[in-house]
C-alpha cells in the first residue's frame, strides 16, 4: 500500500510540473490525464483488499500501480511529442472563418448555443426531471424523455455548449456567463454529478485558455484556494444528495457516505487491476488480436463479469458500461512492453485531434473549433473507455479535412507552376 501511495504522489507532482511547463497540452489532455490520476488513487484502495463488487471478489497487491505508471509515462511522452510535432506542421497553414447572412462566427456561436440550450430545456421540462424524480437518472433519462430522438444531438452533457460559451467570452462576457450558467443548471437538473461538471469545466477552460494563451500561466492557487474548495464541497454535497435519495450500493450495507467513497476509489481502476492481474501477474496468454480495440470495454466486462450472462446482455444492451478499459485492453492483447509501445503510437491520433483543435481556436475558426472539440471529446472517451468503435466519425472528418487541405495545396502548387 505504501508503494502505491508513493507512486500516486509522484504521478500527482508530475502532473503539476507539466501544468507549469506544458499547460496547453495538459488542458487538452485533461480527460485522459485526470482518469490516470483517479486510477492511481483507486489502486491504493483496491490493492488494500477492498471487495470489488463488479468482479465479485476482493482485490490484492499485484504491483499494478507500477504497470500503470509506465503507461502513464508513455502517455505523457506521446502527447507532448506528437503535439509539438503536429503544431510545427500546422503553424505553416491558414484557416478560414465562416459567415452566414452577414453574421460573423461569434454571433453564430451565440445563436447556436442559445438554440441548443432552448431545445435542451424544452425537452427537459416536458420530461420527468431526474433532479426531482428518484426513478429517473442520467442513465435512463432518455428512456423517459418526451423527445428521445434528441439524444443523438444533446446527450446528457452537451459539453460543446460550455465550450462555445467560453469562445465568445472576449466578444461578450455577459452573454458568455449567462449561457454558462444555464448550462450548469441543465447539468444539475439532468442528474449529472462529478463527470458532467468535469467535462463542462474542461470544455470551458480549454476554449478560454487557447483564446487567451499569452495572458495565462499556471499557478498552484488554481488548485489550492477557497473557490476550488467551495466547488469541491458543492459537488460532494450534490453527489451525497443523490446517494441519499437512491443509494446504488445500499444492498452491500454501505451508507450514502461510504457509497461515495466506494464509487470514487473502489471501482475506477478495477478493470485495469483485473487485466494486470490476469495478463501480467498471473501470465495469462495474450490474444494478439488488435481488433479487440474496437469494443474493448465489452470484452473486458464479459471477462470479469461475476454474474450470469443474461444479466450481462441486459446491462450492456442498455448502454451501461464499467469505466477505464484503456489501457487495460492493451494488456489483454499484447505483452506489457509491447502494449506500452502500442499506447505511445496510438495516442498520436489523440495528439493530432488536439493540435487541430488548438489551431482552429487560435485562428478564430470557431465553428470548426466546436466540431473539433466534440470530436476530441469522443476520441478522449474512446481511449479511456476502450471503445475504439467511436473513433469512426473523428477519423472520417479529420481525413476529409486533411485531404481538402492537401487538394488546396496541390491546386496552388499547380497554379504557381503555370
Amino acid at each position: 500500500m505504501i508503494l502505491n501511495i508513493i507512486i500516486a504522489v509522484i504521478a500527482t507532482f508530475l502532473i503539476i510540473y507539466l501544468l507549469k511547463k506544458k499547460l496547453g497540452v495538459v488542458l487538452v489532455s485533461y480527460i485522459i490525464i485526470i482518469q490516470y490520476l483517479w486510477m492511481f488513487y483507486s489502486l491504493i484502495v483496491i490493492e488494500d483488499g477492498i471487495f470489488i463488487n463488479e468482479q465479485g471478489r476482493n482485490g490484492y497487491f499485484i504491483y499494478s500501480s507500477i504497470i500503470l505508471f509506465i503507461f502513464f509515462l508513455s502517455t505523457l511522452l506521446s502527447l507532448v511529442f506528437f503535439n509539438s510535432l503536429f503544431t510545427k506542421i500546422l503553424n505553416k497553414e491558414k484557416s478560414i472563418r465562416f459567415k452566414f447572412l452577414k453574421l460573423n462566427e461569434e454571433k453564430l456561436i451565440i445563436y447556436g448555443v442559445s438554440l441548443t440550450l432552448l431545445i435542451a430545456f424544452f425537452n427537459l421540462i416536458a420530461s420527468p426531471i431526474p433532479f426531482f424524480n428518484a426513478n429517473v437518472t442520467k442513465f435512463n433519462f432518455w428512456e423517459f424523455a418526451r423527445y428521445p430522438f434528441l439524444e443523438k444531438v444533446l446527450g446528457n452533457v452537451i459539453g460543446f455548449v460550455a465550450f462555445g460559451s467560453a469562445l465568445i467570452f472576449n466578444f461578450s462576457k455577459k452573454r458568455s456567463l449567462i449561457l454558462l450558467t444555464l448550462y450548469l443548471v441543465y447539468l444539475l437538473l439532468i442528474g449529472q454529478k462529478f463527470s458532467g461538471f468535469l467535462i463542462g469545466s474542461y470544455a470551458f477552460f480549454v476554449a478560454y485558455y487557447f483564446s487567451n494563451t499569452q495572458n495565462i500561466k499556471f499557478k498552484l492557487s488554481w488548485i489550492f484556494n477557497k473557490y476550488s474548495l467551495l466547488i469541491g464541497i458543492s459537488i460532494f454535497s450534490l453527489v451525497l444528495y443523490y446517494y441519499t435519495i437512491k443509494n446504488p450500493f445500499a444492498y452491500m450495507g454501505l451508507t450514502p457516505l461510504e457509497s461515495i467513497f466506494y464509487r470514487t476509489f473502489g471501482l475506477q481502476a478495477h478493470v485495469f487491476w483485473g487485466t494486470a492481474e490476469q495478463y501480467v501477474y498471473l501470465n495469462k496468454a495474450n490474444t494478439w488480436k488488435i481488433t479487440e480495440l474496437w469494443n474493448g470495454m465489452r470484452l473486458l466486462m464479459k471477462e470479469f463479469w461475476p454474474w450470469d450472462l443474461e444479466s450481462y446482455h441486459s446491462v450492456t444492451s442498455r448502454g451501461v458500461s464499467w469505466t477505464n478499459a484503456y489501457p487495460a485492453i492493451l494488456l489483454r492483447i499484447f505483452p506489457w512492453p509491447i502494449a506500452v509501445i502500442a499506447n505511445f503510437l496510438l495516442l498520436s491520433f489523440v495528439a493530432l485531434t488536439q493540435s487541430l483543435l488548438i489551431f482552429f481556436i487560435q485562428r478564430k475558426s470557431y465553428l470548426l473549433s466546436i466540431i473539433m472539440f466534440q470530436l476530441l471529446t469522443w476520441v478522449s472517451f474512446a481511449f479511456t473507455m476502450g471503445y475504439f468503435s467511436k473513433l469512426v466519425a473523428p477519423i472520417i472528418f479529420i481525413s476529409i479535412l486533411l485531404i481538402f487541405k492537401l487538394l488546396i495545396y496541390e491546386h496552388k502548387s499547380i497554379k504557381n507552376r503555370i
